[in-house]
């Protein structure tokens, strides 16, 4: 629970000897930690506000989270109450997204039986001007709130793997005024991204409000998620799964922790969709579907329908991202952007059909019901992606969710009527392929294949395609890995320079260059250099010098500690050249334009600690030494590796979360409160009562030695091990009545 101004203290014997001298080794464990501000500490600190108003509230908002935690006494239980709230007011959240959506398409004119170009005008003039709108919210976010936009899914997972979680009410705010604007207009997208984004935004604000500790902020962003799609789809269990395989699989690559992650997305799952059920009814999002007994002769049919989703999920994917930076680099106002990509749709709408409008729910069902022709599926299924592109990439408000289902449909549908023409009337129904390409073009659009496993079965309720649904899934994820290793998400987050923690390896040192590291060439010796300048250099000098050939092209080294051993032998003859004493070892050359990461390759598979660098002529342009190398990689990889696990387990450089150090003991820290101020570790007795041992005191910034006569200060901060239940137990101390002494009990 969240960090509780401790008791009066007892007084007692002092702590075990143990906690002070154990203070070298918990400056090593957790110095590197800061307070930040109170803001982000969630220490019941006031947080900072600009107007009496709102410190008031904030005020109230860390009282009754202060008052919560000492009813509850439990941290698994105050987890589920907070996961509870989370996902009841992510479910309020996602049923005003809904409702307002409703509205907002009721407000755009719609004259589907007027004149021809009453109707040209309409289709195309309606989306135009919900994308002017779309801008104008753009212009407002940007330059009068000036915060960044969260509308998405993405901007979720960066929020997680680099800013702790926290995205700002507003924020959501104006991502769910924008979203109802554009598929209210006839943007192609779905509310699945805002609504995730909502969700994850009501998270972190009630997790600021209470002051949660930062562990159990990301855990309430999380069950935000869930909680928001849950509501937004009646998917429960697909709530869960997609926070957990796509949002904290793409931020942390799957390092979610134990059941005190599970647990909250659960609850809010479960909480959501309650509240859904209350605000709008239970319902199924998709009609029933019309199928028969698949045979086991179209297991080849469906398999190819997995490639074809493969292949084409990664399609939609890169039109995405690839309009995407066409807007970004477009020299226009960004307030006219979406406006732009709004008359494409439009265009196409009025041209081919309105059927590539807003996100595309009736058509979905009409493919689930076998009622879509093959020859209009086949012609919405390009002119959809072409649509979605140009909405999302424009700066419109929404996802990519729904339109990938309807991608999946149509094509489901056409392969469907090829099943029927190869083999006959006894063919499993076009509905049953349209279930089973929806599945697939998420999966691979996604690169998650249990998420559309368990939405589309949620969705439907349908259980006896569920084999064709696995395998079309999983083969799809399988294509789309082969052709490019990132998913949609992914991707975008890439190209806005985000490396995520899991990624970081990788990234940095593919993006460094050998000639970032490089120094100087040293001197060479040519082939012809005699023994005994070769053994000044080599012996006195202690250094591997290269040998160059007439032209100055390397051709191979000395290897100098090899070289010594052969002269203590007597194997160097007098008259030997340097072509006579080179090593038989393969040198492996670099040029100044390969990556860190193959000169990291190159480097484990040869026994030289200094390679060379040359140029397309082979001769020296300078070396690069192995301990640089490495000293890189460690600065960089495994500076941001620390990073990213002081996040994922204290939220940055705040003191926020236990740390498991095995076998049942933890880490975990105690903010010192007004009635333990004053006091000393030895009044306090932690160690004899609770049996937690304090391994570090910080004051502000400054690790202080462990004295137990020293008296602590309000808002030190003392790392403690134990087991959770000693900790717990010593957050809980009771106080004893004051001026009694002697030792407390042990």
């Amino acid at each position: 629970m969240p960090e509780t101004e401790p008791p009066a203290p007892a007084r007692g014997s002092p702590p075990d000897p143990a906690a002070a001298s154990g203070n070298a080794t918990a400056t090593r464990l957790t110095g590197a930690h800061r307070i930040a501000s109170a803001e982000v500490t969630g220490f019941f600190d006031a947080l900072p506000h600009g107007t009496v108003l709102m410190r008031l509230w904030a005020r109230f908002g860390l009282l009754m989270g202060q008052q919560l935690a000492r009813v509850v006494r439990d941290d698994h239980v105050f987890l589920i109450v907070m996961a509870a709230v989370v996902g009841t007011t992510s479910g309020v959240a996602a049923g005003a997204l809904l409702a307002w959506m409703e509205y907002a398409f009721r407000l755009f004119p719609r004259p589907e039986e007027s004149s021809a170009l009453v109707r040209w005008a309409a289709v195309i003039g309606v989306p135009v001007l919900g994308g002017l709108a779309a801008g104008g919210l753009h212009f407002v976010l940007r330059r009068i709130i000036q915060q960044p936009l969260v509308m998405g899914i993405p901007a979720v997972i960066e929020a997680i793997a680099r800013k702790q979680g926290t995205i700002r009410g507003r924020q959501a705010v104006i991502a769910g005024v924008g979203t109802g604007i554009t598929i209210g207009s006839g943007g192609s997208c779905g509310h699945e991204g805002p609504s995730v984004a909502i969700g994850a935004a009501v998270g972190s604000v009630l997790a600021r409000f209470f002051g949660l500790r930062m562990r159990w902020h990301l855990a309430m962003v999380g069950a935000g998620c869930a909680g928001g799609l849950a509501a937004a789809f009646n998917a429960p269990l697909a709530g869960v799964v997609f926070t957990v395989e796509i949002v904290f699989g793409g931020a942390i690559g799957g390092n979610i922790g134990t059941m005190s992650v599970f647990v909250p997305l659960i609850v809010a799952a479960v909480a959501g969709t309650f509240t859904s059920h209350a605000i709008r009814g239970e319902h199924l999002t998709f009609a029933t579907v019309q199928h028969g007994d698949a045979m086991l002769a179209e297991m080849g049919l469906f398999i190819a329908l997995a490639a074809l989703a493969g292949v084409l999920g990664t399609l939609m994917g890169r039109a995405v991202i690839g309009t995407t930076k066409w807007f970004q680099n477009l020299k226009a106002p960004v307030l006219l952007k979406p406006a732009l990509g709004a008359f494409g749709v439009g265009l196409l709408a009025a041209v081919v059909s309105n059927d590539v409008l807003g996100g595309g729910l009736p058509t979905i069902n009409e493919a689930l019901q076998g009622h879509l022709g093959w020859q209009l599926a086949l012609a919405l299924l390009g002119l959809k992606i072409v649509a979605t592109a140009l909405t999302v990439g424009s700066g419109g408000f929404g996802g990519v969710f729904t339109p990938s289902l309807y991608v999946g449909a149509c094509l489901g549908t056409v392969v469907g009527a090829v099943a029927h023409f190869a083999l006959g009337p006894g063919a499993e129904s076009t509905a049953a392929y349209a279930l089973v390409g929806m599945g697939a073009i998420f999966a691979a659009t996604m690169q998650a294949p249990l998420t559309p496993i368990v939405m589309i079965f949620e969705l439907t309720r349908d259980y006896q395609l569920i084999l064709p649904l696995m395998l079309g899934c999983i083969l799809a994820v399988f294509v789309a890995r082969r052709i490019t290793p990132r998913s949609l998400f992914q991707e975008i987050l890439h190209q806005q320079g985000v490396v995520l923690g899991h990624e970081a390896e990788v990234e940095v040192m593919k993006r460094g260059h050998v000639a970032d590291l490089m120094l100087p060439p040293s001197s060479t010796l040519s082939e012809g250099t005699a023994a005994a300048e070769i053994r000044r250099v080599a012996l006195d000098e202690g250094r591997s010098p290269f040998v160059v050939d007439d032209a100055g092209a390397v051709v191979g080294w000395i290897d100098a500690d090899l070289l010594a051993k052969r002269v203590l032998h007597g194997d160097v003859p007098a008259d030997a050249a340097a072509r006579d004493l080179m090593t038989d070892v393969q040198l492996a050359l670099l040029y100044p334009t390969d990556t860190l990461a193959g000169a990291m390759l190159a480097s484990a598979r040869s026994s030289a600690e200094v390679l060379p660098v040359v140029d397309h002529e082979r001769r020296l342009v300078g070396v690069l030494r192995r301990g640089d190398l490495l000293a890189h990689y460690s600065d960089k990889v495994l500076g941001e590796q620390e990073e990213a696990v002081h996040m994922h387990t204290t939220g940055g450089a705040v003191h926020g979360h236990e740390v498991g150090l095995g076998k049942g003991m933890i880490l975990d820290h105690i903010v010192v409160g007004r009635r333990w101020a004053g006091r000393t570790l030895a009044d306090l007795a932690l160690r004899s009562q609770t049996g937690a041992t304090v391994v570090e005191w910080l004051r502000g910034e400054a690790p202080l030695a462990i004295d137990p006569n020293a008296p602590l200060d309000h808002n030190d901060v003392l790392a403690v091990v134990g087991t959770r239940e000693q900790i717990l137990a010593a957050r809980r101390m009771g106080p004893t009545r004051p001026g009694v002494s002697g030792a407390a009990p042990r």
